[in-house]
């Protein structure tokens, strides 16, 4: 049984309490405000999307286009050492993967709740890249040998204490965006304008 399909066998979660799924830990949060990211950077390059999140799937965040769920690639955790401010970028410069569940099957079921876009999606994206960045630089800091004894004045570099602190202080900041987010449950499917213009270009 796939994940999509698994989460039909739970009663639907109310969209605050979909919410608090995605805040549930640093470890959710991070992938979540990912997605929203990705997601945001392709609508804002001119792409008409909506954000739907599924019940019991953590940061698994699908763009819609039309009637089609494409997905933002795979986040990264918070302890990853890969380059977290290159990952982002390559995933926002990257096309959206197409996922073959259809929008119906996931408003049917009543565990789809849809992003409300009111321009928190621009502070979510900069905070999460401010986090991406102080996360480079404690590993950068973390990877660094220690200092050698000497007689003339280096310049200061943070320590990696300092940069834990950048990290903590970023991740506080990113979690009190995405409280403001607002999702709605999704009950029925219905297309406005602009997703019968996507269906129309998908289909020329």
């Amino acid at each position: 049984m796939d994940k999509i399909n698994a989460v039909y066998l739970v009663s639907p979660l109310p969209s605050d309490m979909y919410l608090d799924q995605l805040l549930v830990s640093d470890d959710v949060m991070y992938p979540a405000a990912q997605a929203v990211t990705v997601i945001h950077a392709h609508w804002t390059a001119g792409s008409w999307l909506r954000l739907i999140g599924l019940d019991g799937t953590g940061a698994d965040l699908l763009a819609v286009r039309g009637s089609r769920l494409l997905r933002p690639g795979a986040s990264i955790g918070l302890n990853t050492e890969l380059g977290h401010v290159q990952h982002l970028h390559t995933r926002c410069a990257s096309p959206l993967g197409a996922d073959p569940t259809t929008l119906q099957q996931l408003t049917e079921s009543g565990h789809a709740h849809e992003l409300q876009y009111q321009g928190m999606e621009d502070r979510v994206s900069s905070d999460t890249r401010g986090l991406a960045g102080a996360l480079d630089d404690l590993h950068r800091a973390r990877s660094r040998p220690a200092k050698a004894f000497r007689l003339w004045r280096a310049p200061t570099i943070p320590t990696a204490h300092e940069e834990q602190e950048k990290v903590a202080a970023w991740t506080a900041q990113l979690r009190a965006t995405m409280q403001e987010l607002e999702f709605m449950q999704l009950h029925g499917l219905s297309l406005g304008w602009d997703d019968v213009t996507e269906v129309m270009k998908a289909s020329a």
